[in-house]
């Protein structure tokens, strides 16, 4: 007598490179569609690990580690999606897997590309897309030589987030006591002429290498020299630039060879109105905006569509641009000193708060603020009006009662 083998259903893996704090929407939306979460991290204690199905303790950049780990594991599955929701050597070692296991995502070249700002400046201008135009400087060059006219002068390391490193100097003086204080070569940083504008967030997701634009936020940095990210609002005083954004957004999924990812790019919108790009990633960006903001604002999981669009799981695409509520993700900074309390549940009393948190431990320093990670707390709400939304948000964080001391 003969006997058939049952088969067994294969298991349906999603990979999530990283399990931060920050990595669990994207796990938890992974989770929700069905899929077994495989979470990758460095810290055996990283919460996202509770909320995956197995998990790897690696570095994030070991993709080549990071790959063989997956292949022991795959014993009754395949895999079906690697995603990031972090930045930088992340989207690196994503692409390489991506492409290992044949998911839609763009070129491990491209992803390179991405992790070094001059090499991303250089394709954006050799495919016409409006930039703030790179100044052939370095630091230890004779700055005597640098014309008045190029000034105001960004300078940003090659390599890096959070707005760590990053400065304006206006004039030589502030520049020659920024680069005497550099203690990096010379080409691990890049200089570029100073736009003034509006800056802008344009959230947007490639699906099948078509760019598509989910939503415009406008951003309020602290003042120069440092350019901490402080607010975002929506809906955008600049949603007529929308399909110029969506023009933009294309030709940068065409010249990186983009298929499926979302992408976020940063504008600054100048006095004649022209969007001039500032940066591109094929990532959700920070700052609360894909899982917060964009929900609330335009009504679309820009995650979750994400995931679909990656792992053939019936993607839609977003509406046209038209914001159905008035959000604002407001952030805290302080003054030199020690957290020394505070009421991290205070905002949530606020009429319109849907989101808030402290972002650092009592106790912990407080710096003068110079980058992102300098900032101490942040509130989400929505309103009907942009006016109402950033009173209430001024009143919510007054409510997280922070003290300095």
């Amino acid at each position: 007598m003969l006997f058939r083998k049952r088969k067994t259903s294969q298991v349906r893996y999603f990979v999530s490179i990283g399990a931060g704090l920050n990595q669990i929407p994207l796990i938890s939306e992974a989770k929700k569609l069905g899929f077994h979460v495989i979470g990758v991290d460095a810290n055996i204690s990283a919460p996202g690990f509770y909320h995956c199905d197995l998990k790897i303790q690696e570095s994030i950049e070991n993709y080549d580690a990071i790959y063989m780990k997956l292949l022991e594991l795959l014993v009754d599955g395949d895999i079906h999606g690697v995603m990031t929701k972090s930045y930088g050597p992340a989207i690196t070692t994503t692409s390489y897997l991506a492409g290992k296991f044949n998911v839609p995502f763009l070129p491990f070249s491209s992803a390179m590309s991405f992790n070094d700002k001059s090499r991303m400046k250089a394709v954006f201008i050799d495919h016409g897309i409006a930039t703030p135009q790179p100044l052939p400087l370095t630091p230890r060059m004779k700055l005597e030589k640098i014309p008045a006219s190029s000034y105001p002068i960004i300078i940003k390391p090659k390599v890096g987030h959070a707005k760590i490193n990053v400065r304006m100097t206006a004039n030589i003086a502030e520049l020659r006591k920024y680069c005497e204080s550099l203690d990096k070569p010379d080409e691990k940083f890049i200089f570029e002429k100073f736009i003034t504008g509006d800056e802008i967030i344009a959230a947007g997701i490639i699906h099948d290498s078509t760019y598509h634009l989910v939503e415009i936020t406008d951003k309020k940095t602290s003042y120069p020299p440092y350019f901490i990210d402080m607010m975002h609002t929506t809906p955008s005083r600049h949603q007529n630039l929308a399909p110029a954004i969506t023009s933009v957004g294309q030709v940068v999924a065409d010249a990186f060879s983009i298929v499926r990812s979302p992408l976020i790019m940063e504008f600054v919108v100048a006095g004649d109105g022209q969007p001039y790009l500032i940066e591109a990633v094929p990532e959700f960006g920070g700052e609360f905006l894909p899982d917060v903001l964009v929900p609330a604002s335009a009504g679309y999981n820009i995650i979750r569509e994400s995931i679909k669009s990656m792992t053939n799981g019936g993607f839609r695409p977003p509406q046209q641009l038209n914001s159905k509520n008035a959000v604002v993700v407001r952030y805290i900074t302080g003054q030199k000193g020690v957290l020394a309390s505070c009421n991290p549940d205070g905002p949530q009393k606020v009429r319109g708060t849907i989101f808030s948190r402290i972002l650092k431990e009592i106790g912990s320093p407080i710096n003068d603020p110079v980058t992102n990670l300098d900032r101490i707390g942040v509130v989400v709400v929505s309103s009907g009006t942009p006016a109402e939304a950033l009173a209430l948000s001024s009143e919510a964080v007054t409510n997280f009662n922070i003290r300095i001391k």
